[in-house]
């Protein structure tokens, strides 16, 4: 028997009729030949794994009259319920395959019956099939639920090549009865009476590593809670639901954060900002404050294979009043900064196991009577979506011989929240799920065309900013003064030392030289020119003919000798009785 963390419970006691909360997948796969009984293989091929999944085996048991948390308890599942079949009406697409997923979805698990259900969808084009995982988050989170491929899948295509799985958790001992149940959940109690007064010095440390970002911490969340606006995600929901999908090659978004110095969530979160910018404005109903973003971190210790939730929540925003998309990204990395600085301080005061009598009715009559009320329509939000990240495998995974192609994520609408949005990276593509309740947004697919389209437009920005300026180029090689001992080289020449280092230049870098030679040497023959020009203008009484210079007008002779004509230095150096006497003023004798 296994008492259920406080955390892990916390989705039991919040569930309702429109708010179920179960966790999903939509792995899309696509064998190399077509095959008429693929779903018999995938049913044993999963039934022969359920030995290593132990979650899979057991059901919830709850306290009497509610006094603690549920325990988890040993069940056989009922192969024929947990494992199902669907077909699509050949040839299948995208759009037949989500509205399926959608109903799917829309329908919470049986609490009577081991928490999880696999629905093998056949019929879509090209001979592809999918796979629809839904299991209750009580059972695991995002995290945990990805360790589960290498046990229910295969990492190679034939089952001869395949590495054995490996078994996540011990087997969970035989049944208790209602006894037992009652009187260890009496027993927890007492004891976390005392493991509380046990954990006082470490909560006092706690304390004391985060007093003094405290009065930063209280500021930022008291400005997200000033600053937020409500949007119409904001409002109480029914059970309908509606999903939509969209895919985006990874390595072009990691080229593009690591060329602005961003992370792929900075990324993730910027062109959701776009989306959300754009499908709200369409609407008139783009708020000019930013929205504020859910986002789930994890707090999973490294290699710890246990399946239930170990998260905490902390908030981001999302520029959705920056138009252009890097200042955009520049703006979604920058709330990234402060969300992690805040998630630092919250993961210090993190507990998953606290037992209080009483705690499930009390927190259940509360969920009923949020839900019954309806009273996400009038009271603040705390924030305006969930917008998560998930690390996907980074190798490729098979399904009865198989390869997976898309892996999209499926996670929870709730009441103030109509819209999740979370991203999983598989191989080469970032794959994005949106759940919503398809009365509140009816038309989430367009928010997941518009994901696409403000990546076209990222990409293109960042390609732009990248491109070398002509005009800055020249530019600098005009300022550039040249060294005392620089001689002018001529066009299509090189200096033997410098030729080397030309050819190893890209074809850019060799056209940039170019430009500036050419602009260096149209600089030294402008100012030649100018510097003849000035010299010109400052001997205006000098005309020239064909070419060349006039001689200096005779001296007077004296009576009886003949004018002697005075060289050009000299007449040169007497430019003003030159002038006088050009302008017919007689010298003086």
């Amino acid at each position: 028997m296994k008492r259920l963390s406080a955390l892990d419970a916390l989705f039991l006691y919040m569930e309702t009729p429109e708010t179920p909360m179960h966790v999903a997948s939509l792995t899309i796969f696509k064998p190399e030949a077509p095959s008429d009984d693929l779903f018999a293989r995938f049913r044993a091929h999963t039934a022969a794994r359920l030995d290593l999944l132990p979650s899979y085996r057991r059901r919830l048991e709850s306290t009497p009259l509610g006094l603690d948390h549920p325990v988890w308890v040993d069940d056989q599942p009922d192969l024929d319920y947990h494992i199902r079949h669907a077909a699509l009406p050949k040839p299948g697409g995208m759009e037949e395959l989500r509205a399926l997923v959608a109903q799917l979805h829309a329908v919470p698990l049986d609490r009577t019956r081991p928490l999880w259900e696999y629905t093998f969808i056949e019929g879509l084009e090209d001979g592809a099939f999918a796979v629809y995982v839904k299991v209750h988050h009580s059972a695991m989170d995002g995290v945990a639920g990805m360790a589960t491929i290498g046990v229910i899948y295969d990492f190679a295509p034939q089952s001869g090549e395949e590495r054995a799985p490996r078994r996540l958790v011990s087997p969970d001992p035989e049944p208790v009865d209602g006894i037992e149940i009652a009187s260890t959940a009496i027993g927890d109690f007492v004891r976390q009476g005392f493991r509380a007064v046990a954990s006082l010095p470490s909560v006092a440390r706690a304390l004391t590593k985060t007093a003094p970002n405290f009065v930063r911490d209280a500021k930022f969340l008291y400005s997200y809670v000033k600053d937020m606006p409500r949007t119409p995600f904001n409002a109480a929901i029914s059970g309908h639901r509606v999903f939509a999908t969209a895919s985006l090659p990874f390595a072009e978004i990691r080229a593009v954060a690591r060329s602005r110095g961003a992370t792929v969530n900075d990324v993730v979160l910027a062109l959701t900002s776009g989306a959300l910018r754009r499908y709200l404005s369409e609407r008139g109903a783009l708020p000019e404050k930013p929205l504020t973003a859910g986002v789930p971190a994890s707090v999973r210790p490294r290699g710890d294979a246990q399946l239930n939730n170990q998260v905490i929540f902390t908030v981001s925003k999302l520029p959705t009043d920056v138009a252009e998309p890097l200042p955009r990204l520049a703006a979604a990395k920058a709330a990234g900064e402060e969300a992690k600085a805040l998630f630092s301080d919250l993961r210090e005061f993190v507990t998953t196991n606290v037992s209080i009598i009483g705690a499930p009715l009390a927190i259940m009559g509360i969920a009923r009577l949020w839900a019954g009320a309806r009273a996400a329509n009038y009271v603040w939000p705390f924030f305006n979506l969930v917008v998560s990240n998930v690390p996907g495998p980074r190798e490729p995974f098979y399904c009865v011989g198989a390869k997976a192609t898309h892996y999209f994520p499926i996670s929870i609408p709730f009441h103030g929240g109509a819209l999740n949005l979370t991203v999983q990276s598989y191989l080469d593509t970032l794959d994005f799920g949106l759940i919503a309740c398809s009365e509140t947004v009816p038309d989430a697919q367009r928010i997941a065309d518009l994901i696409v389209e403000d990546f076209a437009a990222l990409r293109a920005a960042d390609a732009e900013a990248a491109r070398p300026d002509f005009v800055t180029s020249i530019a600098v090689a005009l300022a550039a003064k040249p060294p005392a001992t620089h001689q002018p080289i001529a066009l299509g020449e090189a200096k033997p030392e410098r030729a080397a280092a030309h050819e190893r230049k890209s074809p850019l870098g060799r056209e940039i030289d170019g430009l500036a030679q050419a602009t260096e040497a149209l600089r030294r023959r402008l100012e030649s020119r100018d510097a003849d020009v000035a010299d010109a203008a400052a001997q205006p009484d000098r005309p020239v003919a064909k070419g060349r210079r006039s001689a200096e007008p005779a001296e007077p002779a004296p009576e009886g000798e003949a004018p002697k004509q005075r060289p050009p230095e000299a007449a040169r150096a007497r430019k003003a009785p030159a002038r006088s006497r050009q302008a017919g003023l007689a010298p003086k004798s």
